[in-house]
């Protein structure tokens, strides 16, 4: 098992087909799909992450079922709601990894991001009998760049470490031991993820960064279409923040993963422009809601979320029954998915609505990744799934403001 090689935390691997060429540094674009060429590499890019994802979900869930402790229920709680909405954008990346991949340009705390890495993979680690640390700081650090593309990197940084060390006890070691810190480098930031597994070899060194390099000399069908992305998609992302990605390692001494960011924007430096605060989440008391959606689940989940915010809610699933409720004027603004089933379609009913209710709100809801098919009359305001309540709800503040 090569260092980098993920087959443990969790197995992931992929043969070599071909090398992509360098990413130009500081570019804000799509890292992974430059990658290689073909849908292959979108595919097992996203594999890849949702693997890490639903594995730190699954470690949390497992430890709260187990223990049935509040405080533990507590902490595990936004670790996996941040788990699943993260694997919600890299679903999204199977069909648009340009739009999933894109990275950000602002300032951020380096040492809130690495305390999020440590709590994310703090159950799995422990699972596995390794020690997992972060050295943060006792003031804020800022640097420059997109915080959940490091978060991103320094988890895949992380599980390689682990199974680094497995590998190790594998060979007789003693080994168990994950560092994290942060620390200053010439005019960067470096994050480090120091272990002491199996250390890397020179050869081996030169091409861990290769897309699908692996030493593993088996492998089937499955696991060919996702081996060797991790360090790949990490060195990718980082360079196209802007940072730099190396290792420092010795054979048998374990080794050093060094992510340097770059320090924050001063004032005269031109910035990449960033998005605006989003609406307040909060709707007016007594908002007049009609949500339209032929999934049970997701009707139930609006029903009571957008009640216990103080709206009144009309769920249906049928559009003849909308069109009553909009002829009686009982609607206020309407949250409509896009697809109804067979027969019907959401995005021709908003139409409908501009023309026979043009002072009620319209929030279309839709999995798509685009859309550029739906007529523009038809849209309103769009939340994509899947989606935060929060976002529904600015959506629809947004929506009822503009009416």
């Amino acid at each position: 098992m090569s260092r980098h090689d993920p087959t443990v935390l969790p197995p992931l691997d992929a043969r070599p087909t071909t090398v992509s060429p360098t990413l130009p540094r500081g570019t804000a674009h799509s890292a992974v799909s430059n990658l290689l060429s073909g849908d292959r590499v979108a595919i097992g890019a996203a594999v890849h992450e949702i693997q890490n994802v639903l594995t730190s979900v699954l470690g949390w869930v497992e430890l709260a079922q187990a223990n049935r402790d509040p405080a533990l229920l507590d902490r595990a709680l936004p670790i996996v709601h941040r788990g699943v909405s993260r694997a919600g954008a890299l679903v999204a990346s199977l069909i648009d990894p340009v739009a999933s991949f894109g990275v950000r340009d602002e300032r951020f705390d380096v040492g809130a991001v690495v305390a999020t890495v440590r709590d994310l993979l703090d159950a799995r680690c422990a699972a596995a009998h390794v020690t997992l640390r972060a050295t943060l700081p006792s003031e804020p650090v800022e640097a420059q760049g997109d915080p959940e593309r490091v978060e991103q990197v320094l988890t895949n940084l992380v599980l390689n470490a682990a199974n680094a060390i497995l590998s190790a006890r594998q060979r007789g070691a003693e080994a168990g031991t994950i560092e994290l810190s942060v620390q200053p480098a010439g005019g960067r930031i470096a994050v480090v993820v120091r272990d002491d597994g199996v250390g890397i070899d020179p050869s081996t060194r030169a091409r861990i960064f290769d897309p699908f390099f692996s030493t593993r000399p088996t492998e089937t069908p499955l696991t060919a279409a996702v081996r060797g992305l991790g360090l790949a998609v990490s060195r990718a992302l980082s360079e196209a923040m802007g940072a730099q990605l190396d290792v420092d390692s010795t054979p048998g001494r374990g080794a050093a993963m060094v992510l340097a960011l770059r320090r924050p924007r001063t004032d005269s430096e031109m910035a990449l422009p960033l998005s605006v605060q989003g609406t307040e989440a909060r709707l007016r008391p007594g908002a007049r809601v009609l949500v339209i959606d032929d999934d049970p689940a997701i009707r139930e989940l609006l029903e009571v979320a957008l009640s216990l915010r103080g709206a009144r809610v009309m769920v249906t699933t049928e559009v003849e029954d909308a069109r009553r409720l909009l002829a009686r004027g009982e609607v206020d603004v309407a949250l409509v998915d896009e697809t109804l089933g067979e027969n019907s379609s959401g995005a021709a009913f908003l139409m409908e609505m501009a023309l026979i209710a043009p002072r009620v709100g319209r929030v279309l809801m839709t999995g798509a990744p685009s859309v550029d098919h739906v007529p523009s009359a038809a849209r309103g305001i769009v939340v994509r799934k899947p989606f935060l309540l929060d976002d529904v709800v600015r959506s629809l503040a947004v929506a009822l403001q503009e009416r």
